[in-house]
Order: structure tokens, then C-alpha cells, then sequence
């Protein structure tokens, strides 16, 4: 397990840069901002809206791979206390035998 707290680096094939893009473009030529349909904004504010989109899908996506990661730890960290639990159980069933055989091996 790691406790890293390095940043996490999310790489994008160029069809999803594209899909992304595209997606981002249909997405704002249905909503109007402020009382103002997209093509009423000019390219500048346009662009760093663009722009800001891009970053919170990026910062979602980075979101969502690091609860797949803690997810994923949590499950393997839920397993290993089920073997210990079953390892705990089985000591103290056998423990509690070997007191109640006086502290005797059969044989």
C-alpha cells in the first residue's frame, strides 16, 4: 500500500482530446450563460470558458481514478482483516480447547 501524496498525471489519446472537445462544444451551443447563447460570447471569454471545462473534466477524471485506487485498497485491506479474523477465531477455539483438555495433548 502506498501513502504517496504525489500528484496524480492523467495522459489523453488525441481521439479523446477530440471527443472531449467536441463534447464540450455541443455542450455549450445548448446553454446560454448569463442570459447570452454561446455564439454571443466573444472568442476570448469563449476560450477560458473552454478552457476552465477542460480542467474540472481533467480534475474529475483524477478525482475518480483515486477513488477507484482507495476503493480498491479498501477491498484488499477488507480481505486480509477477514483472513485474520478466521486466523483469530481459530487460535482462540483452539486455545480454549487446550484449556478445556487441561492443558493435555490427546495421544
Amino acid at each position: 500500500m502506498s501513502n504517496s501524496t504525489a500528484d496524480t498525471t492523467i495522459e489523453h489519446k488525441p481521439s479523446e482530446v477530440n471527443e472531449s472537445t467536441n463534447s464540450i462544444m455541443e455542450f455549450l451551443s445548448n446553454i446560454k450563460i448569463d442570459g447570452m447563447r454561446e455564439e454571443e460570447l466573444d472568442p476570448e471569454a469563449r476560450s477560458e470558458l473552454i478552457k476552465e471545462i477542460v480542467e474540472l473534466q481533467g480534475g474529475l477524471k483524477a478525482l475518480i481514478q483515486k477513488m477507484e485506487t482507495v476503493k480498491n485498497e479498501h477491498d484488499q485491506m477488507q480481505s486480509g482483516n477477514q483472513i485474520l479474523q478466521t486466523y483469530i477465531n481459530n487460535l482462540m477455539s483452539s486455545n480454549v480447547l487446550t484449556s478445556v483438555n487441561g492443558g493435555k495433548k490427546d495421544g
